[in-house]
């Protein structure tokens, strides 16, 4: 494979619109819709950042809510997310504090393609322009993204999809009561919701985005990190899932590839899972074996993850990230391909799953041990079910106690691998926002 591969920055923000959907459906509605307001009041005032840096940083302007949500109050999350359009509900109910700021401004200040000062605007989108202790110009940004989630706000708690007079006049009021905005940014505001030629397109569903900015895959992973990290929230049973899917697959690539092939794996693998957002968490969550309905909806994951990928323009990692249940011998789903129709970055990423949603526990049974495991992986592989070599290989790295670190309180890896901080650095941070923080893990 060319490993000189590229990914354009458009594959980001398609693969978070895809997101769109079941719990998430009204998070993101609100997320682009912030986004575009954004930019174009930034626009209206000529702030000085590009234009696709002040969309991002509107994009991802709420994602620690999702975070602290799902970790804090996992029941409270998956009820309020799915049937509250109001998102201003949402965040009163979820964080009173204003702590979702802080934690959104820490992730993406580690995404290499975001604008250091786009995240740093993020710590402040709830603050009075006037008090934020940074340069006027993240401030002015800061304020931009405050009167775009104002006005999103105020849009999301109408009644109806459609935009009404009254739900326009409901924006109006939001704006000119804010006493938190700077002059210029709610005249721009205001002249952008009586815009008739503008407001419409900024608050519908389109992300209307376009960039000609190309990604390396290192640089890609950063964001990778944030979509993967939305999916596994999305169940107290998949919570590391992904991040324990990316450890394997990443170190057997470099085991038994490149480390250059292994940055391609990382990125298939922490993708692997995302056309799941499409199960519903009922079937995610049954205690009992699925029935055959239950079942096709499960097995769909993987088609909608092939779809996704390649609708954002990423082919090359929709093939290995969809292939993750195909088996060897042809039993496996949803192309029944064999031995001499994979890549070893299909037979390593199968597993890879295999191995982590053996050792991870379900609604429908417990945990098995490294050991037990590694057991199975071997009789699957003496079936031609799956790469004996790669087993072999997975094995020899338990043995030398790669993965011992990772099982001594997992969840706390999976924070450190999105923050890249120790999980004390974490912890301090965290320490008086967090109840019972450490007993989350």
């Amino acid at each position: 494979m060319n490993l000189a591969i590229t990914v354009p920055l458009n594959t980001f923000v398609k693969l978070m619109h895809e997101l769109g959907i079941l719990e998430y459906k009204n998070f993101i509605k609100h997320s682009f819709q912030v986004a575009k307001l954004s930019k174009q009041i930034a626009q209206n005032i000529n702030l000085d950042y590009e234009p696709e840096q002040i969309y991002l940083a509107g994009l991802l302007h709420d994602f620690g809510l999702v975070l602290k949500a799902s970790v804090e109050n996992y029941e409270l999350f998956k009820d309020i997310f799915r049937n509250t359009p109001d998102i201003e509900k949402v965040v009163l109910a979820l964080d009173k504090k204003d702590q979702h700021s802080l934690l959104s401004n820490l992730v993406t200040s580690k995404i290499q393609f975001v604008n250091p000062d786009c995240s740093k605007a993020l710590l402040y989108h709830h603050m009075s322009g006037n008090e934020i202790g940074e340069s006027k110009k993240i401030a002015l940004l800061a304020n931009c993204i405050k009167a775009a989630d104002t006005i999103s706000l105020a849009n999301m708690r109408k009644k109806r999809d459609e935009l009404s007079a009254e739900s326009m006049e409901e924006m109006v009021n939001a704006i000119e009561k804010d006493r938190g905005l700077f002059e210029e940014v709610k005249k721009a505001s205001l002249e952008i919701i009586h815009d008739y030629t503008k407001i419409f397109d900024l608050l519908d569903e389109r992300d209307d985005f376009s960039s000609s900015k190309q990604l390396s895959l290192k640089d890609f992973e950063t964001g990778a990190k944030l979509i993967a990290t939305l999916m596994d929230l999305r169940s107290p049973y998949t919570r590391s899932h992904t991040f324990l899917v990316t450890r394997v697959a990443k170190q057997l690539t470099a085991e038994l590839m490149s480390e250059e092939d292994s940055r391609f794996m990382t990125v298939a693998a922490l993708l692997h899972d995302i056309g799941k957002v499409s199960t519903p968490l009922e079937i995610l969550h049954k205690k009992s074996s699925l029935n055959d309905k239950e079942l096709l909806i499960m097995r769909r994951h993987v088609v909608e993850t092939h779809r996704m990928l390649s609708r954002a323009g990423i082919k090359a990692v929709a093939d290995v990230s969809a292939s993750h249940h195909e088996r060897l011998d042809g039993s496996g789903y949803p192309a029944g391909l064999k031995s001499n129709e994979t890549t070893i970055y299909m037979r390593i990423l199968q597993v890879s799953d295999v191995f982590s949603a053996l050792v991870e526990k379900r609604p429908y049974r417990d945990a098995v041990s490294l050991n037990e495991a590694i057991e199975i992986l071997e009789k699957e592989a003496s079936f031609k079910k799956l790469d004996s070599q790669v087993c072999k290989k997975l094995k020899e790295l338990i043995n030398n106690g790669y993965l011992d670190e990772f099982f001594t309180n997992r969840f706390t890896h999976v924070l450190e691998d999105l923050f890249e901080l120790k999980f004390n650095e974490i912890d301090t941070i965290f320490e008086r926002d967090f109840d019972g923080w450490e007993g989350l893990f």
